[in-house]
């Protein structure tokens, strides 16, 4: 977690001089005449106050329903959360240095200078706060009936940052109104004395709930194993072994490929590229799909979805059905969203949230299903733990991705990709390897055979590399 400061920002941060307002009775033990002690942002305020942390405006009020600005707000933020003060730079705006740490710390995902004296709203500052913690969107049931934005509802469930409920009982956030300088300080204030990561576990960058709806994981380490070929192997119940493959494979022998104890091929069918956005048939796709057919193999077939809209999740599947269609009665493994998170600053899909993310898979599953296939969507850790909400997804089957020689995710998967580095008969390059522990109806091939015990009485050879 970032770093938290004595002093989360000086005094003059809400001491910017402003329009003179007129002067309020003065408030026994209120350390500002036009703040009441019955106020509800008076503890909050009056705490910053006693500590040296905020200071008043020139008239000597707090002024507190005044807006803040983008600028003032990445400043309170940024050095609540253990930022250095940047320096002036001559010619530019106070805030200007300001940017681009909020950049780097992921408050904002893009910025114009141009912006810094207007008044971001309340919920641009929630999103911002959240991403300052470390927080996602990935969080529960929204309380709100004007906001369900995933952040909002983190720090809702944290008590850094909430809305109003009304005399008749309905609790609202107004995400479109201005930030005013008493509710920054309540929110820095909170931001200082909650322990909003408490109960939760941390993955890279990231603080995360775990996520209870979501069946956790029934793998153990001590399950997982090597045969004498290398190849992991898994003795807590039934598993085949399979491949991924796309057209960078060039040509294939499918029958040497069958013939190399691989049950079952998933063959990816097109991509969308995370870049220009653009749509394209992988080229082998038929011709690994006959030949896969041809072999007797299991076959199963994937997109490289890289959606940023519901409805261009559904344009991927419509393209994806389309081509599936003559194999429909050859298809016996799950139809697969692979979404993948590539490119970084440069991806097209740099920023978008977790809520969205989400919804463009399950729509594109959705669409799968209605088709009559299994659908599954493909997940790493980042994908999986950050830009998923996989509690929203768990009508679907979970294909894990982790090279490792057992899995540690901590949810539950139906298939796991375990190597990107397999050698398999057919295959002149390195190929993806999987193990799939769900019996698909209609499938030919598998389970893997389990080790011939010997006849009772009978020494067992010894094995240099034990088989689990």
């Amino acid at each position: 977690m970032k770093k938290r400061v004595a002093v989360l920002f000086l005094a003059v941060l809400l001491a910017a001089s402003s329009s003179t307002t007129a002067m309020a009775a003065p408030n026994e033990l209120s350390p500002f005449p036009d703040l009441r002690t019955d106020h509800w942002s008076y503890p909050y305020i009056s705490d910053l106050y006693a500590q040296g942390v905020v200071a008043g405006c020139d008239d000597g009020n707090f002024q507190g329903k005044r807006n803040v600005t983008w600028g003032e707000v990445f400043k309170l933020i940024l050095l609540s959360i253990g930022c250095e003060e940047p320096e002036l730079e001559m010619g530019k705006h106070w805030a200007y240095p300001y940017i681009q740490p909020a950049l780097d710390n992921r408050l904002v995902y893009s910025f114009d200078e141009e912006r810094l004296n207007d008044v971001p709203t309340r919920l641009n500052v929630a999103r911002m706060a959240a991403r300052a913690l470390d927080l996602t969107d990935i969080s529960g049931q929204s309380p709100y009936v004007d906001c369900a934005d995933g952040y909002v509802v983190e720090l809702y469930e944290k008590g850094i940052m909430q809305g109003e409920t009304t005399p008749d009982g309905v609790t609202h956030f107004y995400p479109d109104q201005a930030i005013t300088r008493e509710e920054i300080a309540t929110v820095v204030w909170r931001l200082r004395n909650v322990d909003a990561t408490q109960g939760m576990f941390r993955f890279n960058n990231y603080w995360l709930d775990k996520l209870e709806s979501v069946p956790p994981t029934s793998f153990t380490a001590e399950q997982f194993g090597k045969d004498d070929m290398g190849r992991v192997t898994y003795s807590g119940g039934y598993y085949t072994r399979g491949i991924d493959v796309s057209g960078h494979k060039q040509n294939i022998d499918w029958e040497a490929v069958a013939q190399d104890n691989i049950d079952f091929a998933i063959i990816r069918a097109g991509n969308r590229t995370y870049g220009s956005g653009l749509l394209f048939e992988d080229s082998y796709f038929h011709r690994n799909m006959q030949g896969a057919i041809a072999a007797g193999m299991d076959v199963g077939a994937y997109f490289f979805s890289n959606a940023i809209t519901v409805e261009e999740a559904v344009e991927e599947a419509d393209m994806f059905l389309e081509m599936l269609e003559p194999y429909r009665e050859y298809i016996t493994y799950p139809v697969v969203c692979d979404w993948e998170y590539l490119g970084g600053k440069d991806s097209r899909a740099y920023g978008v949230d977790a809520q969205v993310l989400t919804q463009c898979v399950d729509a594109f599953c959705r669409r799968v299903e209605e088709a009559g296939y299994i659908p599954m969507f493909y997940f790493n850790d980042y994908c999986g733990y950050v830009k998923f909400d996989l509690s929203k997804l768990t009508q679907y089957g979970f294909w894990y991705a982790q090279y490792a020689s057992a899995p540690d995710c901590i949810y539950d998967f139906q298939m796991w990709q375990f190597s990107s580095k397999g050698k398999v008969d057919g295959i002149s390059s390195d190929v993806d390897m999987n193990l799939c522990f769900v019996p698909y109806p209609g499938a030919a091939r598998g389970p893997v055979p389990k080790p011939v015990e010997p006849p009772a009485g009978e020494s067992q050879p010894v094995e240099t590399d034990p088989v689990s």
